[in-house]
């Protein structure tokens, strides 16, 4: 009989989650806060049989009843206990990686962004030379269309800058990444532009906070960095965060991996940052489009027009609409051409963050496929 009724509880507890959380899933969080798309579930069929048990993993797994109250106990768990996230949670997986002092860092699977910080996924020869060649590709066609210059500017990985809060369990291997590597292949092989701001950055922290200490991307602080590596290249200045205000506008600010870890009200103690007394006798117009792209024309010395193509990191740069007297922020790669057409660019740049390796290939030969369509 003992047996009989530690089985039945037994049972009561695996089914318990999934009867009842259609009745509860409105009234607590319940929503997808991991940047991707979730899988969808699969449908069995002969055809689908050999993958149908992995695709049906990966469903469950997603559409876990309770997951992200599981996850936060998880989190809760290891704060108290003062566990960090390891390496072999890091090789494994974790989207999310808690560092020193509440420091948390993405772990872009896909992206190889653990690889890229340890040092251990340096290209081949091949691949370097493939990469290359989509680069000057553009770089050509931009140039014989519209007479209109190709820059590529590299955001870098927030772990680059702040490795001292990464967990002490995760040691580089060495301190060549394969974005450094790209970078010295670019500059030594083809005439393409190509920044990359990880010394501006790691020298600018000395005395700012650059980063969000719970979500994946630079705050208006670091994307300014951001925007001064550019205008370094295009006017030979470099304007200091030492030589602006940089001032606290919030201070109760969480993050996209606070919400990973469904730890937004927990980890929501950092600030939102804004740079002030930058260009300030420049007069900036602005408007957004259909597209969400935003578009700025001002009186800025530098009269040349910027078609800017950024990843989330753009918007943190906005503050470059001071510095020439049109610009264009998109990620609406489908009017590409007719972006050029119309707005006769002097200068395209490509703006994406490190861990983004597959997305440099296809967005630079998309972009190129787009110019070469009559």
């Amino acid at each position: 009989m003992k047996n009989k009724m530690i089985f039945f509880l037994f049972f009561l507890l695996l089914i318990a989650p999934t009867v009842t959380f259609p009745f509860v899933k409105d009234h607590i969080d319940s929503e997808n806060h991991e940047n991707r798309v979730f899988a969808e579930k699969p449908e069995l069929s002969l055809r689908t049989i050999t993958d149908f048990p992995q695709q049906f993993d990966d469903y469950f797994s997603d559409h876990l009843p309770y997951k992200n109250q599981l996850v936060m106990t998880n989190t809760m768990k290891n704060d108290f206990l003062g566990v960090g996230t390891t390496a072999i949670e890091y090789m494994t997986g974790s989207m999310v990686i808690k560092g020193k002092d509440n420091w948390l860092f993405y772990n872009a699977e896909k992206q190889q962004s653990f690889n890229d910080y340890i040092c251990n996924n340096l290209y081949e020869e091949a691949e370097l030379a493939e990469i290359a060649e989509g680069y000057v590709r553009l770089q050509e066609k931009l140039k014989e269309a519209y007479g209109a210059e190709l820059v590529i500017l590299f955001a870098a990985n927030k772990e680059q800058i702040y490795p001292e809060y990464m967990p002490s369990s995760i040691v580089p291997t060495g301190s060549y990444s394969r974005t450094d590597q790209l970078v010295d292949y670019l500059n030594s092989h083809t005439s393409v532009p190509v920044l990359y701001t990880k010394e501006a950055l790691k020298k600018e922290k000395e005395g700012h906070q650059l980063f969000y200490k719970y979500d994946t991307h630079w705050n208006n602080l670091g994307g300014f960095v951001g925007g001064q590596v550019l205008n370094e290249y295009f006017h030979g200045e470099y304007v200091s965060l030492d030589e602006v205000t940089c001032k606290a506008t919030k201070t109760n600010v969480s993050g996209d991996l606070a919400r990973m870890l469904s730890m937004g009200n927990v980890y929501n103690d950092d600030s939102e940052w804004k740079v002030k007394g930058y260009k300030k006798d420049v007069k900036v117009e602005k408007s957004r489009d259909e597209n969400n792209d935003y578009i700025f024309s001002s009186n800025a010395k530098d009269k040349r027009s910027l078609l800017i193509y950024t990843d989330s990191f753009g918007y943190a740069m906005l503050g470059l609409a001071k510095d020439y007297a049109n610009v264009r922020f998109s990620r609406n790669t489908d009017d590409f051409k007719y972006y050029c057409d119309t707005m006769h660019p002097d200068a395209v740049v490509l703006e994406m963050v490190e861990r983004w390796r597959e997305g440099q290939e296809t967005w630079c030969n998309g972009l190129y496929d787009l110019l070469d369509t009559p």
